[in-house]
């Protein structure tokens, strides 16, 4: 039995120098090997890189030498060498891998491992070292983990980001609204991408018309009574004062005559949505002569037009004179047609929603046309365009590519309409888009 004041004290030699030293405390096995984790690190070609040279059984020390060591081992007086002992082991068991000795506190002894020498025997304890204090210039204390400056900072970015940070964690978040998920976190998280509602396209043109006529149908018409009688005054006037009151009741119903702008002649039959119907029934109706007489549902001097507007039997227009002549030239009637035709889009922006939005848009062209065949009613042509959308759906820019219709009005009146258009924001764009587009103007007079 080892004594419990006896534990084993080992000194590790190399090239005739000690390098370590192993005093223990309590009685505990002792490893040794190449391996830098061994209590003993040990140098050769043939050292295990790890073995445990001593074991503790039953308060006992026990030797376990492993191949090829060498050594002498005295113990009780008596001088073994460790070499005659493997050569004795290995004639009663050719495959032992060990040889273990069992020590007691007499026992001293030379181990030759590889390179390596150990010098062991038994000794007192070693007492525990006791475990050094804390250093007390080393304590956590604020002053020493930060100097004034660090306390003025931090001082500081509390007064000036603490109240948003408090009116930030009382705000309200209104969870029914569905935040906007980047495309890159998409991908790295392998998630479906949510669908987007397409925006409807515009029903074509055949199924509009097609539409419009059945409205016609469903729509009651007003039986118009046509008078073939030219209305009789009771008294007789002057040519001259008779033609004065043809060209007032004209006037009256086509609106001001002479220029540009609203209410001439040209407007009331470049606009579809005029009607002399509607102008009749606004308060022209009924008409008073210089004599008095009430005439209606006609207008002085133009007996002819209907509530509708149609020429019926009458010799209301048969007047001469360069006012008649301009009036028909300005009254005549304008067949045209505008049509857009392609759009490619580079950029963010959504196609099918651009492609739409120029379908719709495009008729607002066609006054910017009809406005050109009052002077050239054997106008027609095709112009390309480039707009820049922006990612707010406004157009910054508009660039003529081609221009076919050669008319310098027509150019300046689309690129103007053109900019005040304006397009659905597309969710995520990050830059503005370029979209090239093309218009047919066709028609006359």
């Amino acid at each position: 039995m080892v004594a419990r004041s006896k534990v084993l004290r080992i000194a590790s030699i190399v090239d005739g120098l000690v390098c370590d030293e192993l005093h223990q405390s309590a009685a505990e096995a002792v490893t040794a090997g190449t391996d830098v984790d061994n209590q003993l690190l040990c140098f050769g070609a043939a050292v295990p890189k790890r073995h445990v040279l001593f074991i503790v059984q039953e308060g006992r020390y026990v030797l376990d030498l492993p191949p090829r060591v060498g050594g002498q081992l005295v113990m009780r007086g008596r001088s073994v060498n460790l070499g005659q002992l493997w050569r004795k082991r290995l004639r009663e068991d050719p495959r032992a891998r060990s040889v273990r000795v069992v020590l007691d506190p007499s026992a001293r002894g030379k181990l030759d491992i590889g390179e390596t020498t150990l010098l062991f025997q038994f000794a007192a304890p070693q007492p525990v070292p006791p475990k050094p204090p804390f250093p007390v210039e080393f304590k956590a204390r604020p002053s020493n983990m930060w100097t004034r400056s660090d306390m003025a900072t931090l001082m500081a970015a509390f007064m000036l980001f603490g109240p948003y940070f408090i009116w930030a964690s009382n705000k309200h978040i209104d969870y029914a609204i569905e935040p906007e998920i980047d495309e890159r976190f998409l991908r790295v998280m392998n998630l479906e991408k949510p669908k987007k509602k397409e925006p409807e396209e515009e029903k074509k043109d055949d199924e509009e018309e097609v539409l419009a006529k059945e409205d016609e149908k469903l729509t009651p018409k007003e039986e118009v009574k046509v008078i073939d009688k030219p209305v009789i005054t009771q008294k007789t006037y002057s040519k001259e004062a008779m033609d004065k009151a043809r060209g007032v009741g004209i006037a009256r119903v086509l609106g001001t005559y002479g220029g540009d702008g609203p209410g001439t002649v040209f407007d009331v039959i470049q606009s579809t949505e005029n009607n002399l119907g509607e102008l009749f029934a606004a308060g022209m109706t009924a008409t008073v002569l210089p004599d008095g007489t009430v005439v209606s549902p006609f207008v002085p001097g133009g007996e002819g037009i209907s509530a509708q507007g149609a020429i019926v039997a009458t010799k209301g227009f048969e007047a001469q004179g360069p006012e008649l002549a301009e009036l028909e030239k300005k009254e005549r009637k304008i067949n045209s047609s505008v049509k857009s035709s392609g759009a490619d889009v580079y950029g963010d922006a959504d196609k099918k929603a651009v492609q739409a939005t120029i379908r719709q848009r495009t008729g607002a062209l066609q006054a910017c046309y009809n406005k050109a065949l009052q002077t050239n009613p054997g106008l027609a042509g095709k112009i390309s365009y480039t707009i820049t959308i922006s990612v707010m759906g406004t157009v910054t820019d508009v660039r003529i590519n081609d221009d076919t219709l050669q008319d310098g009005g027509v150019q300046t009146c689309t690129v103007a309409k053109i900019k005040g258009w304006r397009f659905p924001t597309t969710p995520g764009a990050e830059q503005a888009s370029d979209v090239t587009f093309s218009v047919v103007f066709s028609g006359g007079s």
